[in-house]
């Protein structure tokens, strides 16, 4: 406080806080655009990554699409084929010249699965397929009907873990009629090595092709870096209705953005439709991967503004004690005159006005020196003299409150004016927030939100272990507590798809407890419960056992990893530290939870199996008089 009053205290606190502010400023101007800039590079890198991804499969389409075009348009198969409906050549002769052309086509690409030939029905009547591969008897009617429809048609599907894309294409009679339809299969070798090195799309990548089959939406899923032959393709399937990328590709939809995953991971997500095939094309990456740098960035600003405030606040006390220190002496100067020490000198060489102030104090001292010596002779002068240089030294002393009256009240009015500049701001009071601002404030206030909640629980667990935890005893009905509570979560629980119910007697239990507390107590813990659990449900159940009610809450969800029940309870413990961030809590309501049970001369326990879920269980005294009956 003293410090703080001082000269030099308020030199260094005003210097700190003009370095300290500037330079945070600046430097949270320079993370902003750095940050926007880096985004849009993000975003960039994706599009480009999708347009890679689109021209490397349109380009092995059209590839197969080409060889299988000369097919059908070969004449020996044509004739073949138009003989064999026509029934003007042997049967068994025609097929296999058609097969034996098969044979040769299929020969000449080692890629090739099978190859065949099939009537306008559908049905296969020649072909040619590798060892070990399976003939289809029909062409699939998707395909089918495009080739007779359009005169090709394209497919991809996932077969023995490896991409395999198929065309069909309408083979033409002598007056122009489709009298078949010729169907290659092919392992997409070339196109995997092409996916697996499509630039920006980092270690977490992945490419995604998905199309639309009825009411449902086939998606493959080839993460980037997978070799061939290593199984890295995945399948999944999706509903229409599904709001995902991969099914806004496949109906032609166009766009970019951060989503979750189907794992629920954040991912940067790209994706777009390939016209000519009627597939989507989506790439994604993990987002905290593709905002690497500005993670980075962050940090070092972090660490840059921590820096600035330390070596602030030093360089603002070297300036205010360079400001002070001449001050100082002068002031001893001053004292021991004052004292009688008329021979005391002063030597400052801090800037010209001090150094002026001190010369003027040792003219002073040597005339008051000179007074002393020849007091009765220049009484009168030296008296005028010296009342000349108190003058002087009050100017001087006015002018020192002048300055520090005026530095305060220059330093309230800027923080003043900021406060109200933001209040202006966040109240649209100057003009409409964009959107990019509306997030930024959504963000500082659910961190706000945070905070507080963090302040409050440390506050209630504070009291908790110093023992002040009041307790309002009563006779509570836990079977009624219970199903008040689940009745608040029944909608979180019914957003999330899970099951939220009480499983318990139809008559009271009536329990000894502060019935707040234990509202507090069961909330915590059905909260836990939904935040955790991701299918399934979530049963609280009352039981009364040996002079207690028992109150259980279980859940369906993932359950507690090895070891973490030991430190479930304590501040802060570590059983989800791999969470992810929207998951975790403040780590402290299990503890506050244990504290106001043992409060009531209770225990709290947990009882779970990794992949089995959780089951919380506390006991509460029974009221005396249910317990004597």
């Amino acid at each position: 406080m003293r410090f703080s009053r001082s000269l030099k205290g308020r030199l260094t606190i005003i210097v700190a806080l003009a370095v300290v502010v500037t330079g945070t400023v600046v430097l949270l101007f320079a993370y902003y655009m750095a940050r926007s800039l880096s985004r849009e590079q993000v975003f960039e890198s994706m599009e480009s990554a999708v347009s890679n991804a689109a021209n490397a499969v349109e380009a092995n389409v059209a590839g197969l699409l080409f060889k299988s075009e000369l097919l059908a348009f070969s004449d020996p198969l044509a004739n073949d084929l138009n003989a064999f409906l026509a029934g003007t050549g042997a049967p068994d002769q025609l097929l296999e010249s058609m097969s034996n052309q098969l044979y040769d086509t299929c020969r000449a690409d080692p890629s090739y699965n099978d190859i065949s030939v099939a009537l306008p029905d559908g049905t296969v009547i020649a072909g040619y397929g590798r060892e070990g591969k399976e003939q289809p008897d029909r062409i699939p009617d998707q395909l089918l009907e495009s080739a007779l429809s359009s005169g090709t048609g394209m497919d991809y599907d996932l077969k023995d873990g490896d991409l395999v894309l198929t065309v069909a294409s309408a083979v033409g009679g002598p007056d122009g009629e489709v009298i078949g339809v010729s169907m290659i299969t092919s392992r997409a070798t070339e196109l995997q090595r092409e996916l697996s090195v499509i630039p920006g799309l980092g270690s977490s990548g992945a490419i995604m092709l998905s199309k639309v089959r009825g009411d449902r939406v086939l998606v493959l899923i080839w993460p980037v870096g997978a070799q061939e032959g290593s199984g890295g393709w995945k399948v999944v399937s999706l509903g229409l209705e599904d709001d995902t990328p991969m099914v806004k590709s496949a109906i032609g939809e166009k766009g970019e953005g951060v989503t979750d995953s189907l794992d629920g991971e954040k991912v940067v997500v790209s994706y777009d439709i390939m016209p000519v095939m009627d597939w989507g094309v989506t790439v994604t990456m993990d987002s905290a991967e593709a905002f690497a740098p500005i993670s980075r960035l962050r940090n070092v600003i972090i660490i840059v503004v921590v820096v600035l405030f330390f070596g602030g606040l030093a360089l603002a006390y070297m300036i205010a004690r360079s400001i002070a220190r001449p001050l100082e002496e002068l002031q001893h100067g001053v004292k021991a005159l004052a004292g009688g020490q008329l021979t005391t000198r002063v030597t400052i060489s801090h800037g010209i006005e001090v150094t002026a102030l001190a010369e003027e104090f040792n003219q002073m001292a040597i005339r008051l020196n000179d007074l002393y010596q020849n007091l009765e002779r220049k009484a009168e002068e030296r008296t005028v003299e010296l009342r000349e240089a108190n003058r002087r030294l009050q100017e001087l002393h006015d002018l020192k409150s002048e300055f520090v009256s005026v530095a305060s009240h220059e330093l309230r009015s800027p923080l003043a004016s900021m406060k109200m500049g933001v209040a202006t701001v966040v109240n649209e009071m100057v003009g409409p927030l964009n959107e990019e601002q509306k997030v930024m404030l959504t963000i500082a206030n659910k961190n706000i939100d945070r905070l507080t909640k963090l302040t409050s629980e440390l506050l209630e667990l504070a009291k908790i272990e110093a023992g002040q935890l009041d307790l309002e005893i009563g006779k509570c009905d836990l079977v009624e507590l219970a199903r008040e509570v689940v009745e608040a979560h029944d909608p979180q629980a019914k957003h999330l798809g899970l099951q939220l119910e009480v499983v318990a007697p139809e008559a009271p239990a009536y329990a000894r407890c502060d019935r707040d507390r234990m509202y507090q107590v069961i909330q915590n813990l059905i909260g836990n419960a939904l935040k955790f659990t991701e299918e399934g449900g979530v049963t609280v159940s009352i039981s009364r056992r040996n002079g207690y009610v028992v109150v259980c809450v279980k859940d369906t969800g993932p359950g507690l990893p090895d070891g973490a029940i030991d430190t479930l309870f304590e501040k802060f413990p570590t059983a989800y530290t791999e969470t992810r961030s929207e998951k975790r809590g403040t780590g402290l309501g299990l503890a506050i939870c244990k504290g106001i049970v043992e409060a009531h001369g209770a225990e709290i326990t947990v009882e779970s199996e990794p992949g089995e879920g959780s089951r919380f269980c506390f006991t509460v005294p029974v009221w005396e008089r249910d317990a004597r009956e």
